[in-house]
């Protein structure tokens, strides 16, 4: 997808922490005992316009979390979040509506997205209105029903009076789409928009997904554990693992030249990129260890095959690879054995 090098969304050292809360027992009786659960941990990024920017990262690693804090469904605990210059949460506080028409967010179910109790026709009318696009409510619905068809909905009368349940998930995750896009937003976030849809149809939602962002020049950031499905649509690829980046860079150098450990075995484990190819599969041990109270190492120390005792005393600041590839990793490119 083409973008030109103006930054519409500039993420500097973005954290969000949560308390944790529990009890524990001792000689002496029942305790409190807190921690800190680093949800995202430092993450650090500019989006194009135009661009997609594809995250992907086991669950839990923080995406979601990610993703709301781009749109202010969740405030960092500290670090920024600049549109066009400006903070984000300025914006927002100044001008509610005004920063909803410039991001907006796409959730995975779609069918927890919508009143239920309202129709199609009053979904998508009732956005309009309520950011004071068309002058009446025919003009709106005239506009509803042109971007409906547009977004393969055909024809759109026969949508507009039914309610979210009389849909499929597929539909009504066009709809999704579409409510998000009829305001033009600067950037979007979508998060596992396709995961709870039939395998069927998920390249059809895609397609028009990234149809509407190519057509509108919207930039995108793309939440998934499908490596082929963001390989498709992403200029760009990060990696993500219990709160931070440990990878990022141009989609194709990133999946054919992997630099980290765990960027190596998430794509040895995933589809192989080429219908011919054959690739060898990375087992890493364990699960992901908890974001309570993470470091003062590499979070991927306890799991990684390459590591060395300095991996566990600090946390490996960026090199680069290429002039846009960076990785968390000294030794990225040791042989595994080594």
């Amino acid at each position: 997808m083409p973008h030109n090098n103006e930054s519409i969304v500039v993420v500097t050292d973005v954290k969000k922490h949560f308390k944790q809360r529990g009890h524990s027992l001792s000689l002496f009786g029942r305790g409190k005992k807190t921690g800190t659960i680093k949800s995202v941990d430092g993450v650090s990024f500019a989006l194009g316009k135009g661009e997609v920017l594809g995250v992907i990262g086991e669950s839990g690693c923080g995406k979601s979390t990610l993703g709301k804090l781009l749109v202010h469904l969740e405030s960092p605990t500290s670090g920024e979040i600049g549109i066009l210059g400006e903070p984000s949460g300025d914006m927002l506080k100044r001008s509610p509506l005004a920063f909803r028409r410039k991001a907006q967010i796409i959730f995975q179910n779609p069918f927890d997205t919508f009143d239920p109790r309202h129709t199609i026709a009053r979904i998508l009318t009732d956005t309009l209105r309520l950011h004071g696009v068309g002058r009446s409510h025919e003009e709106r619905l005239v506009l509803c029903e042109q971007r409906m068809e547009q977004a393969g909905l055909f024809p759109a009368r026969d949508y507009l009076h039914r309610f979210p349940h009389e849909l499929s998930g597929g539909q009504l995750q066009r709809i999704s789409i579409l409510r998000s896009m009829l305001l033009d937003p600067l950037f979007l976030v979508a998060d596992e928009p396709i995961s709870m849809l039939d395998v069927s149809i998920r390249a059809d939602i895609i397609n028009m997904l990234s149809d509407m962002c190519r057509s509108q020049n919207t930039s995108m950031v793309f939440i998934s554990h499908d490596i082929t499905t963001t390989r498709y649509i992403s200029d760009r690829i990060a990696v993500m693992y219990l709160g931070r980046f440990v990878e990022i860079g141009p989609t194709d150098e990133v999946l054919h030249r992997p630099q980290h450990p765990y960027t190596k075995a998430l794509i040895s484990n995933s589809a192989p990129l080429d219908a011919t190819g054959e690739q060898e599969i990375i087992r890493i041990d364990g699960e992901p260890p908890t974001p309570v109270d993470t470091g003062p190492g590499c979070y991927f120390y306890d799991r990684c095959y390459q590591r060395r005792e300095e991996c566990r005393l600090h946390y490996p600041t960026y090199r680069t690879v290429s002039p846009e590839h960076q990785v968390a990793c000294p030794y990225s490119s040791a042989d595994v054995s080594s």
